[in-house]
């Protein structure tokens, strides 16, 4: 009986960290997306909570030169793009080597602040990574989230484990 509550708190602890991120890749005329990942979403829709921040890598491979390239993040609501305010929205200063070079492999590093003046609600959330010269995107992906207030899988997991071990001591 202890090896069920084992499992289940392993289960919650691990999460299938090593998977991938699902995504959707849009148009990205001077790019090819070769790898993206948010940290804790392993399945669709991604379940972000209030107050956090999720870290995202995305790495792709150039097929036009440019000597600067911008990062946009929208959230996609019934149609509408919303704009996600960012710090500084130079990917040059997120792990882009600048200038890019054709046929280069680049990984670009953000990092999505989810604030607590949030609604809760379901949306895509769409990632660009623009030329500064010719306005083309390197790497254009969406992926569908959900925004929630704070009840944290761990909580649930912690809970679950001791009511486990509380149905054990009733046999």
């Amino acid at each position: 009986m202890y090896s069920i509550c084992i499992l289940v708190l392993l289960s919650c602890s691990f999460n299938n960290v090593w998977a991938a991120t699902p995504y959707q890749v849009c148009d990205s005329a001077f790019g090819t997306i070769q790898t993206f990942d948010v940290t804790g979403c392993t399945t669709s829709p991604c379940k972000f909570t209030k107050g956090n921040s999720y870290a995202m890598n995305l790495t792709f491979q150039s097929k036009a030169p440019s000597n600067s390239v911008k990062v946009s993040i929208h959230g996609v609501i019934a149609g509408i793009p919303i704009p996600f305010p960012l710090p500084d929205p130079d990917a040059c200063k997120l792990g882009i080597a600048c200038p890019v070079n054709e046929h280069d492999v680049y990984t670009a590093s953000l990092a999505l602040d989810v604030l607590s003046s949030y609604p809760s609600l379901s949306l895509y959330v769409k990632i660009e990574l623009v030329s500064g010269e010719k306005v083309q995107d390197y790497a254009c992906l969406r992926f569908p989230a959900t925004i929630t207030s704070k009840l944290h899988l761990t909580v649930l997991c912690t809970l679950i484990f001791f009511l486990s071990i509380a149905s054990i001591k009733d046999f």
